[in-house]
């Protein structure tokens, strides 16, 4: 999975809307106020040492909105176990995208390594007012978000029913795997995700496994996956009608390991793409196809961007 997504904004900007649509469209989300909430239960002690350091009873905590030394307190006593549990509900997650609702992450740097990209809610103060009454009181201890570090903006200024269809915009602009942008690179185990070509035609690209970037040169072999076909006895069949036909083949089990026994990959592909043609797609090629399938079911999704139709262009072959 890669890292989960960081939705933040000013309280009343409306990022708990954001992550209850999130939900109801089957993503998982980390509530980050309700989990720092229930720590107090949970962690033996905690409660007490927060009482005892701040000198007023968890009742009485809105006091550091006001107070920036016992806000200060409060965030060293239960931060790092903040951190602790949400480090550990990431490791839990096996969904291809997870998120994370929180105020206050983007601008603490020990939660840094938690997330990966940013999406900023923002709303006109007078809405967020209007929105919650407790804006007036905690806008003065919350600083500006630093939309430098925003990967997406959404600007929640108008209704419920029009920022959810900001959020469906977004979902299939990004959560979808344009395989167009998904390259293979000879010699490098692995997936790659396309960023961008320098001046002297070099490949900028992140591995889809861990977003770690690489600059591969011009004489590297660089393939999109969109260029892939495999050969059937009626023609080519695009990687990703392959990839499509093995996810259908397989039910919900797991795919079978592409370094595992030849009759059970073959059996796979016979049951997936039973036309394939034996005498030019080779049970090699099909352990790359199903390393490929593995990889894009981990960190990617099966719910692919429509390519655009273009009948000049002819598919190379899985090799």
């Amino acid at each position: 999975m890669d890292k989960p997504i960081l939705i933040t904004g000013a309280i009343g900007s409306g990022k708990t809307e954001v992550s209850k649509y999130l939900r109801s469209k089957g993503f998982p989300v980390y509530d980050s106020d309700c989990r720092a909430k229930a720590l107090y239960t949970e962690v033996p002690g905690l409660a007490e040492s927060v009482e005892k350091a701040l000198g007023v009873p968890l009742s009485g905590l809105g006091v550091i909105f006001s107070d920036r030394a016992k806000r200060e307190r409060l965030e060293a006593l239960v931060y790092p176990h903040l951190l602790a549990d949400m480090n550990g509900w990431v490791a839990a997650q096996d969904a291809p995208q997870a998120f994370i609702e929180s105020a206050i992450a983007l601008e603490k740097p020990a939660f840094n390594d938690v997330y990966g990209k940013v999406w900023l809610v923002e709303a006109p103060l007078q809405q967020r007012m209007e929105r919650n009454p407790k804006v007036a009181e905690r806008a003065a201890s919350q600083a500006p978000a630093d939309r430098s570090r925003a990967d997406v903006i959404i600007e929640n200024d108008s209704t419920i029913e029009e920022l959810h269809r900001k959020i469906d915009k977004i979902l299939n602009d990004t959560m979808k795997t344009d395989l167009s942008k998904i390259i293979s690179v000879a010699g490098q185990h692995g997936l790659f995700r396309f960023l961008a070509l320098s001046r002297n035609n070099s490949v900028i690209a992140e591995a889809l496994a861990d977003g770690h970037r690489t600059v591969f040169d011009s004489r590297s072999r660089v393939t999109t996956l969109s260029d892939i076909a495999i050969y059937t006895s009626e023609g080519e069949l695009k990687l990703k009608e392959v990839f499509l036909a093995i996810d259908k083949a397989l039910a919900g089990k797991e795919a079978p390991a592409a370094k595992g026994d030849d009759a059970a990959v073959k059996a796979l592909f016979k049951k997936a793409v039973p036309d394939y043609d034996a005498d030019r797609f080779y049970v090699s090629h099909m352990r790359k196809v199903l390393d490929w399938y593995r990889e894009i079911v981990k960190h990617a999704s099966l719910d692919f961007v429509e390519e655009e139709e273009n009948a000049a262009e002819e598919a190379p072959k899985a090799e």
